[in-house]
């Protein structure tokens, strides 16, 4: 019974572990979209909306703009500090003593990769807030755009 039980926790820190790197996958997936989306909107709206009156909107769409741009590119560059999978040198060395003991292995592997989880965890949400970030400076930034070409909100 206990071997079942490590190789169960075993099996579930690694799919959460997984599950944890396809996430940041679609995230940066969904921001080099995000990215391409703004870019798309500020060259095809950003000279009408220049020429509108109040020249504010155009402003503040460029801000929204260039908000949306450098967190996008936070998102999208590398973090070093993301582990997902495990050295399998390193992990040989770390549990030869246990080889004959494999219950215990699966048992000190499932507590590893909850460690990894967990440090993983904090940086995600940093990436989580700086896709929302983006995502609602597009918005606004689409929005202060057609403001500031058409001259009207409606």
């Amino acid at each position: 019974m206990a071997t079942d039980l490590a190789e169960i926790a075993y099996e579930a820190s690694q799919r959460a572990l997984d599950k944890q790197e396809r996430l940041l996958d679609e995230i940066r997936s969904r921001t080099g979209l995000l990215l391409a989306a703004a870019s798309l909107a500020a060259s095809f709206l950003g000279r009408p909306a220049l020429k509108g009156e109040p020249a504010a909107f155009a402003v503040l769409a460029l801000i929204a703009f260039a908000l949306s741009l450098a967190t996008s590119i936070y998102v999208l560059l590398p973090k070093e500090d993301l582990v997902f999978s495990l050295i399998g040198s390193n992990l040989y060395e770390r549990l030869y003593e246990f080889r004959t003991d494999i219950p215990e292995v699966h048992r000190r592997l499932a507590y590893d990769l909850d460690r990894f989880w967990d440090a993983n965890d904090r940086a995600m949400q940093r990436v989580l807030w700086g896709f929302r970030i983006s995502a609602t400076s597009l918005a606004l930034e689409i929005v202060l755009l057609l403001v500031g070409a058409t001259g009207t909100l409606f």
